[in-house]
């Protein structure tokens, strides 16, 4: 009886444990328009994007340095323009900088 009961409590906590949080539902392309993400950091152009939009980042200074860590680096020209539909198929490319770099 206490095997029993420990697996239905194991069983209710894992299911617990692995259901997805409302917010990482994905959020559908469908009337979304592409937000202005110029003087934002890339985490929060990131968080600002539609869930599955995929995200090309380049690198303003023509280095061709990676963003290694988004919350230090901003965003200094995008494509496409704020206020562009947005598809599933829609590729966004952020030109970014370091934050103490000018754009």
């Amino acid at each position: 009886m206490r095997r029993a009961h420990f697996v239905a409590v194991a069983v209710v906590a894992f299911a617990t444990l692995t259901a997805a949080p409302a917010a990482a539902v994905p959020v559908s392309h469908q009337d979304s328009v592409m937000p202005d993400l110029v003087g934002k950091t890339v985490w929060d152009a990131d968080n600002a994007v539609p869930f599955g939009t995929r995200l090309l980042l380049v690198d303003g200074t023509g280095a061709h340095r990676k963003v290694a860590w988004p919350g230090s680096w901003q965003v200094c020209k995008q494509d496409p323009a704020a206020g562009t539909p947005l598809t599933a198929a829609t590729a966004v490319t952020l030109t970014v900088v370091k934050l103490e770099e000018k754009c």
